[in-house]
C-alpha cells in the first residue's frame, strides 16, 4: 500500500522540487498540492494523506495554523518546510518528524522523506502528545526574529536585523531598506513581519512604515500634527499622529 502525500507551499517553484523529489521514491504517490493554508485544511479533510510537506509561512494561515484548524487527532505526519531558521525548533516540537529549511538538497530530502515513511509505518506518535504540544506551542509569545530571508533571482542570503534601517508596505511586499544603501523585496505583508521584530529596537510609526529606532536621528513637527523622522542615512520619512506615542516612547 502507497503513502498518500500533499503538497502544501504558497510558492508554485517549490511545490514542483517537492514533487521532483518524490517522484523517484517508491510508495509513494502524491495525492495533491495546496497554495495556502485554507486550501490544505480542505485537501487534508477531503483526501485524508498519510504525510503532508507543509510550508511553515504562507499569506493568511501559517503551518501552525493549519494544523490547529484541521485537529492534532486527525493531522496526518508532517514534514515542515521552511525559509526561517527560527521555527525550526517549534516545527519539530509541533510534529516530531523533520523539517526541511529552503533551500534543500536532495540528499536531505530524502532522509526526511525516509524519517516519515518509518514514523508512518511505526505510529509512534500519539495524537494526544502532539495535541499537547500544540497547545504549547500556540500559546507561547512568537519568538523575535534576528535576521530575514531575502531571495534575489537565484540567490537567497539572510540580511541581519541590525542592519534594517526601516520596512516600507509595497501591497502583498515589503521593501527592506539597509544602513549599505541597499534595497530588498520580501513576500510578506508589514502587519505579519512586524509580529516577529523586537518591539524596543523597531516601531510603527506610519501604516506603510516601521523604523530601526537605532538609526532615528531626530524627530521634527510637521503639519497637522504630523512629524518627520530624519533617519540617520538622510532620509526623512512621515510619522503620523496614531504611531507618536510608540515611538517618542521607545526613543
Amino acid at each position: 500500500m502507497s503513502v498518500r502525500v500533499l503538497i502544501v507551499d504558497d510558492e508554485a517553484p517549490a511545490r514542483r522540487k517537492v514533487r521532483s523529489h518524490l517522484a523517484d521514491a517508491a510508495g509513494v504517490d502524491v495525492v495533491g498540492e495546496s497554495a495556502s493554508g485554507p486550501e490544505a485544511v480542505e485537501a487534508i479533510r477531503a483526501l485524508r494523506p498519510d504525510l503532508v510537506f507543509l510550508d511553515v509561512q504562507m499569506p493568511g494561515m501559517t503551518g501552525f495554523e493549519v494544523i490547529e484548524a484541521v485537529g492534532p487527532e486527525a493531522m496526518p505526519a508532517v514534514v515542515f518546510v521552511t525559509a526561517y531558521d527560527e521555527f525550526a525548533l517549534e516545527a519539530f516540537e509541533v510534529q516530531a518528524v523533520d523539517y526541511l529549511m529552503k533551500p534543500f538538497h536532495a540528499d536531505r530530502f530524502r532522509q526526511a522523506l525516509s524519517r516519515a515513511l518509518d514514523r508512518i509505518a511505526r505510529r509512534e506518535e500519539s495524537r494526544e502528545s502532539l495535541a499537547r504540544r500544540l497547545e504549547g506551542l500556540l500559546k507561547r509569545a512568537p519568538r523575535e526574529a534576528q535576521r530575514l530571508l531575502v531571495r534575489d533571482g537565484e540567490r537567497i542570503f539572510f540580511v541581519p536585523l541590525r542592519e534594517v534601517v526601516r520596512l516600507s508596505a509595497d501591497g502583498n511586499y515589503v521593501q527592506v531598506h539597509t544602513a549599505r544603501g541597499q534595497r530588498h523585496l520580501l513576500r510578506e505583508t508589514l502587519a505579519r513581519l512586524e509580529a516577529r521584530l523586537d518591539p524596543e529596537r523597531f516601531a510603527r510609526i506610519h501604516r506603510s512604515e516601521i523604523v530601526n529606532v537605532d538609526f532615528v536621528a531626530e524627530v521634527q513637527p510637521a503639519f497637522h500634527g504630523d512629524y518627520t523622522v530624519r533617519l540617520k542615512t538622510g532620509e526623512e520619512v512621515r510619522l503620523s499622529r496614531r504611531y507618536q506615542d510608540r515611538l517618542l516612547r521607545q526613543a
